[in-house]
């Protein structure tokens, strides 16, 4: 592919660009000096310098990499350390704050709440102890069928709602190979159907029987139809419940979510916003497209903005909730007050969701 003023050439894995070479600016956008003689009235003279042009080993690197050529594992070396062990250690994170922990520390000499007095003391005392300790608990969380059809139905939800919520036309920034980003602007819409949605399904809403927050609405809604003959609310704590098992099918589901992306950034690119760096694993963890989409859905802003900050949104009052049931209905105030500001942080977020969405 021949390469044009503003486009990328796409870099092949030897590391050359594939065809063409790089545009030379015309002689009339070169820059030009005007000097004046020391004389009034003498006539100026105008000369033109000719702009000097990267060599050609630079510019196939960062046509190449794309938007990727000024970071990466080089610059950013923590990053890639922190991108690698991350799978493990949400797990471990998991199993920490989780219920089957809670009962473990019934039976241990140390507490898990205390852990510069009693965890980490027991942890030296013991090095060897601790070290498969710790392998074994963030290991010992896995995917069950509950929490993945938890992870997708939650996923299905928004699908559904990102194509029937209208919203106005919205375009994003203009890259470098001239495709502009088209968008619909229902984030707010979104987030509050969403969040509704959430609630009159759970076992506080409509069909919930002792539980309900709604017992007039809801004893109405039930004589009125037969929907909640047929359904079974779910636990609004369900989120807190599933935790463990739906950040583990997450951390599977992930990992098999961007090697499709690399290969179809690639391969079946959307748009001409994509290139590869010369590294699988640098392809892998940083991308080889800008904008990918399937079937018209663009999947950076439905995972980014849609699913993930939907449930960190619904997450912390569903596990204020479980918190609240677990000790007997005695509100813990400050879990439910970091559950609100959480829940009005990402409101904010809907609302600026048009002008960072890309």
């Amino acid at each position: 592919m021949s390469s044009t003023p503003h486009r990328y050439n796409l870099r092949k894995r030897t590391g050359g660009a594939s065809g063409g070479t790089a545009a030379t600016p015309s002689s009339s956008s070169r820059p030009t000096t005007r000097s004046q003689s020391a004389k009034k009235g003498a006539p100026s003279t105008t000369t033109k310098t000719k702009t000097p042009q990267p060599s050609s080993s630079s510019s196939d690197y960062k046509s190449g990499t794309n938007w990727v050529h000024e970071g990466g594992i080089e610059a950013n070396p923590y990053l890639f350390v922190l991108i690698v062990v991350s799978p493990f250690l949400s797990l471990l994170l998991a199993y920490i704050t989780s219920a089957d922990m809670a009962e473990k520390s019934m039976s241990l000499s140390w507490s898990i709440t205390h852990p510069l007095t009693q965890m980490l003391p027991a942890c030296l005392s013991d090095v060897s102890t601790c070290i498969s300790s710790t392998l074994s608990a963030g290991t010992s969380v896995l995917p069950t069928f509950d929490g993945a059809k938890l992870v997708l139905v939650f996923m299905f939800v928004g699908l559904v709602l990102e194509k029937l919520l209208p919203g106005k036309l919205d375009y994003g920034p203009e890259t470098a190979t001239g495709h502009v980003p088209k968008y619909i602007d229902n984030g707010v819409a979104h987030c509050f159907v969403y969040s509704l949605l959430f609630f009159l399904g759970s076992n506080i809403g409509l069909c919930g029987e002792e539980e309900s927050l709604v017992p007039i609405i809801g004893d109405f809604f039930v004589e009125k139809t037969a929907v909640c003959e047929m359904y079974t609310p779910y636990n609004f704590g369900v989120l807190y419940s599933l935790f463990p098992s739906s950040l583990a099918f997450l951390n599977i589901f992930g990992i098999f979510f961007c090697i499709f992306l690399m290969f179809k950034g690639l391969y079946y690119p959307s748009t001409q916003d994509n290139g590869s760096s010369g590294s699988w694993v640098k392809d892998y963890l940083w991308g080889t497209e800008l904008y990918p989409r399937v079937f018209g859905l663009d999947l950076k802003r439905f995972i980014n903005c849609r699913f993930s900050m939907t449930y960190w949104q619904l997450a912390g009052f569903s596990f204020c909730y479980h918190s609240y049931v677990l000790h007997g209905n005695t509100m813990d105030w400050g879990l439910f007050f970091s559950a609100l500001s959480q829940y009005l942080y990402l409101v904010k977020f809907f609302f600026w969701v048009s002008f960072i969405q890309t």
